[in-house]
């Protein structure tokens, strides 16, 4: 269910699953190597290119020659870019607290420690 509402906003804004998380990355360490950008999201190299040339397409991103390395585009947000990751951070906390609303403090520590275990399991 709440998939489902992201998505439905995310199409709002011509994105696809798994780009806001390339924004958030973005706009915590802005002018990145695309390498990095896939190493970050554990995605291959081809696919963080698509993503960075969709969003590219839309006006969220720009790719830019290192100055030190002629070789290397580095990835930065744009001003629209960085509008939308913070409409979409905002949402996200409004889902959280959507979806944990009636929840204790304490409860919601126990979820996030569950869920921390589950990523642990998973992580090789």
């Amino acid at each position: 269910m709440q998939t489902n509402r992201i998505n439905r906003v995310l199409d709002e804004v011509n994105m696809h699953k798994g780009q806001p998380f390339m924004l958030d990355l973005l706009s915590r360490e802005d002018g990145v190597p695309q390498s990095v950008l896939a190493k970050k999201m554990d995605i291959s190299p081809a696919t963080a290119g698509t993503m960075v040339k969709r969003l590219e397409k839309v006006g969220y991103l720009e790719r830019r020659r290192d100055a030190a390395d002629e070789r290397v585009s580095n990835v930065y947000l744009t001003e629209e870019g960085r509008n939308i990751g913070a409409r979409l951070t905002e949402l996200q906390k409004e889902m959280n607290e959507l979806v944990f609303d009636g929840f204790s403090d304490e409860e919601k520590e126990h979820m996030k420690d569950y869920l921390l275990r589950m990523i642990e399991n998973l992580t090789d």
